[in-house]
């Protein structure tokens, strides 16, 4: 296999990396913004429940319906740090994920340059070919009229 034939497969698997790359990337940012949708979800239900039993706690309740509203409380706050967890979990994966991105996306960019510059080094070396064989015809012109008798 030649020098550019190679370097076009590794740019091809390169190709495929990074579009791999790209795609659990975005998949990484989908599951972000979700769990921070739902972390939100929570926390306002949490409120609004708090505001609730504050509303009825002036109205007068019991202390068992005080205590339940406690208890749930504690659970949605409970429900609040696990989720919590869940976005910084989903967050580490994707600046993880961002950071394979843009390493796939380096590594395509370095081969993309060494393809140029087989591709300018092939050229020079054609152009070298040619002006060689230019200046070979000219030498034989400047020895006189062909004979056609080879030397």
């Amino acid at each position: 296999m030649t020098s550019s034939a190679t370097l076009s497969t590794l740019i091809d698997l390169a190709q495929g990396r990074k579009n791999k790359a790209a795609q659990e990337f975005a998949q990484a940012a989908a599951a972000h913004s979700h769990a921070r949708e739902r972390l939100t979800l929570i926390e306002n239900y949490r409120a609004d429940y708090e505001t609730r039993m504050r509303d009825q706690a002036g109205a007068g309740l019991d202390g068992t319906l005080i205590g339940n509203y406690t208890r749930f409380i504690r659970q949605l706050s409970d429900a609040v740090e696990q989720q919590n967890q869940e976005v910084a979990r989903c967050e580490q994966h994707l600046n993880a994920t961002r950071a394979a991105f843009f390493e796939e996306e380096r590594k395509l960019k370095s081969l993309e340059i060494l393809a140029q510059r087989e591709a300018q080094r092939q050229d020079a070396a054609q152009a070298k070919l040619l002006q060689k064989q230019v200046d070979e015809f000219a030498a034989r012109r400047s020895f006189g009229p062909a004979t056609g008798y080879a030397l």
